[in-house]
Parts: structure tokens; C-alpha cells; sequence
């Protein structure tokens, strides 16, 4: 079982859906964890959650998609806590189902705002941390098995934003490394969360069709991904994301 008392784990788009959960997680496993989000009354029920399970969290509200935001996160986290020790970039937007010709200028600029500058800046602030400290850490960046597989119409502007997050936990992983700095993703598959929920129009028999265990996960196991990722049974992966996905990408 993963031990992470002493540590510090910072979680964005932690106020419903698999952010939440996997805060609460983390904290159930002996983090103390700074909660982010926009959603003000959400994170406030997270850290509550942590709180009566007698964990310890606080919460900073962070549009990812302002540097100087994000930045002032990393800061709180640091004068809250002391230090950092695991940071997962999980806040993301479904952005507008539609075809690219469709596709509004707002929406396009909203979705990469978020699913793609959100990942650099939040990373840009908490590498610069774990250099200060100069003793390591771990960045695990939830992206989309969307971003290898695209299988609905629509998703085009989710889809490319979260090959990016890829491509960017690839990229900082061989930057990284030699300061002892893993960087690792999680490519959820069909999760029920709020998100999935607003785009699916029936009881979920489509989407269970695709996914070999006929099934569609739950926050629980990207949560259970992520301690995996974060701790030290995962000391020689970094680059890597992992499907968690049902066999969503077997075909």
C-alpha cells in the first residue's frame, strides 16, 4: 500500500470528477494536498472530504489557464505545506462536440487555454519547485486515450489537446530526468464523471460497447493509477502514460 505521509501533493480540477477523488485519495494515504479548481464550492467539499476522513488539505482557486494563477497555486501550496512533492495537471474542459469547420474562435482558443497551456504553465511552475528543492518529484498529467484513439466525430479540438499532453509528458520527461524528476500521464478511458455524463446522450450501453471489459471505470481507478505513478514501487517509469482504459485501446 502506498505511504505518502510527510508528503505534499498538489491536485488541479480537484473539485468533482476523478480530481477530487483522486485527492481525497492521496490524502486517505497520508498527503497533505492542496486542492485546485474554478469551482469554488466544489473544492470546498473536497478539502471537507479530506478534512472529516482526518486528512489535512486547502484549497486555492486556480483558472489554469492564467500563468499567474497557477503560479500564485505553486506559491500557496509551498507557504501552506512547505514544500512539493507530486503535482497531477488534471483539470480539462470537453470543450464543444462539433465539426472542426463548426468550431467557434472562442472555443478553440478556450480549449487549448485549458487542456494545453494549463499543462505547460502548471508544470513550467512546479518544475522550477522541485529544482529548488532540489530533491526530486513526480508531474503525472491525466490525458485521454482520445489522444491516441479518435473514435467520435466531434472531439477533434479535445482529442489534438490532449496528444499535446502526451507529447508534453514525453518531452519534459527526458528533460527532467537526470534531476531525478519522473513525469508520468494517465490516459483515462470512459470514466464516469461529469464530464462523461454531459456527453453522453444514453444509459452508456454505446460507450461500453467500445471497451472490452464492457464496463465504464470510476474515479477509484484513475485514482488507484495515480498512486501507483506517484510512489516509489513507479521509481523507474517516467515518459510513460497509462491506458486505464478497460482495453479501450486494444483494437
Amino acid at each position: 500500500m502506498s505511504d505518502f505521509t510527510g508528503k505534499v501533493v498538489l491536485v488541479t480540477g480537484a473539485a468533482s470528477g476523478m480530481g477530487q477523488t483522486t485527492a481525497v485519495a492521496f490524502a486517505r494515504h497520508g498527503a497533505r494536498v492542496m486542492v485546485a479548481d474554478v469551482n469554488e464550492a466544489g473544492g470546498a467539499e473536497t478539502v471537507a472530504r479530506i478534512q472529516a476522513a482526518g486528512g489535512t488539505a486547502a484549497f486555492q482557486r486556480t483558472n489554469v489557464s492564467n500563468p499567474e494563477q497557477v503560479a500564485a497555486l505553486v506559491e500557496a501550496t509551498v507557504a501552506t505545506f512547505g514544500r512539493l512533492d507530486v503535482a497531477m495537471n488534471n483539470a480539462a474542459i470537453l470543450g464543444p462536440w462539433t465539426a472542426i469547420a463548426d468550431h467557434a474562435t472562442a472555443d478553440i482558443h478556450a480549449v487549448f487555454d485549458i487542456n494545453v497551456k494549463g499543462v505547460v504553465f502548471g508544470m513550467r511552475q512546479q518544475l522550477a519547485q522541485f529544482l529548488k528543492q532540489g530533491d526530486g518529484g513526480v508531474i503525472i498529467n491525466v490525458a485521454s486515450v482520445q489522444g491516441y484513439r479518435v473514435v467520435f466525430p466531434g472531439s477533434s479540438l479535445y482529442a489534438a489537446s490532449k496528444s499535446a499532453v502526451i507529447a508534453l509528458t514525453k518531452a519534459a520527461a527526458l528533460e527532467y530526468g537526470a534531476h531525478n524528476i519522473r513525469v508520468v500521464g494517465i490516459a483515462p478511458g470512459p470514466i464516469d464523471t461529469p464530464m462523461l455524463r454531459s456527453a453522453t446522450t444514453d444509459d452508456g450501453s454505446m460507450i461500453k460497447s467500445l471497451v472490452p471489459l464492457h464496463t465504464i471505470g470510476t474515479g477509484d481507478d484513475i485514482a488507484e493509477a495515480a498512486l501507483w505513478l506517484a510512489s516509489p514501487a513507479a521509481r523507474y517509469v517516467t515518459g510513460a502514460v497509462l491506458p486505464v482504459d478497460g482495453g479501450f485501446l486494444a483494437p
